[in-house]
């Protein structure tokens, strides 16, 4: 399955963690002002819609991208809208608050609202994509200048923590992650953070055995299991331990030309 962008990403996580809530928000006060109801009736039944919202959302992420047909898309949604309508009105029933007329009276201003977030969700997943696109674009465009001193390129890696210093050699590297301002050190051991960039790795480690398949990961070939179509033009590579990793387009066409196949 690929990774999901909320995942792989600290400040996507906090972003969407806070548009949440923002929208829990300002949808309680619009329920209070024009939907007549009471302040905590509106903030619980705010906190239901928009959650299921937000978790229909989420896993839209994992299927993003592998969903082209607009009728499939659509259907999608009215059936995301629908979810949410039926949790609210449950909760009115639940609560014994009002009646249906009360609900139907409501369902315009829940559908505007429903769909306006629904549709803004898809546009940052989009962008997200537009982002893995500029990255495959520039790795087919720019090349690593070649390193003339040898000792330019890594053979260890040194994280600090507090007051210890951690050593990890190429071969213990699994693959590194970003992760906003720093990167992420996977290896059998354990999880390192090292406040770097993804391009200092990518121009420091040997190129033959590191190979960045994604805007946010480089992998260790040596540690490649297998290489895997998942969806239309989606990759993921499959470690040795199991895990599996996105790979775009562009990191795809870099990963097979690196391994001569």
């Amino acid at each position: 399955m690929q990774t999901h962008p909320f995942i792989e990403s600290v400040v996507n996580r906090i972003m969407g963690i806070t548009l949440a809530v923002v929208a829990w928000m300002v949808y309680a006060w619009l329920l209070f002002c024009y939907g007549q109801e009471g302040l905590w009736n509106a903030c619980l039944d705010g906190l239901v819609s928009v959650g299921l919202l937000a978790v229909a959302g989420f896993l839209y992420g994992y299927v993003d991208g592998t969903i082209h047909a607009l009728q499939i898309r659509v259907a999608l949604a009215v059936l995301v809208q629908a979810i949410s309508l039926a949790g609210a009105f449950e909760l009115q029933v639940l609560l014994e608050q009002g009646t249906t007329d009360d609900f139907v009276h409501t369902i315009p201003l829940r559908l505007v609202f429903g769909i306006l977030c629904w549709i803004v969700l898809l546009q940052w997943y989009r962008m997200n994509r537009t982002d893995d696109q500029e990255f495959e674009e520039a790795s087919e465009i720019e090349t690593v200048e070649p390193v003339q001193a040898e000792e330019a390129f890594l053979d260890r890696v040194s994280v600090k923590d507090g007051s210890r210093i951690h050593i990890i050699h190429l071969n213990e590297l699994l693959y590194l992650q970003a992760g906003g301002d720093y990167v992420t050190l996977f290896t059998p051991d354990g999880q390192f953070v090292k406040e770097q960039t993804m391009k200092y790795f990518e121009t420091h480690l040997p190129p033959t055995v590191f190979v960045r398949i994604h805007r946010s990961c480089i992998v260790n070939t040596e540690q490649i299991l297998r290489v895997e179509l998942f969806g239309k033009e989606n990759y993921q590579v499959r470690l040795k331990n199991g895990v599996c990793l996105r790979a775009s387009n562009g990191g795809y066409k870099l990963l097979k030309e690196r391994l001569s196949l």
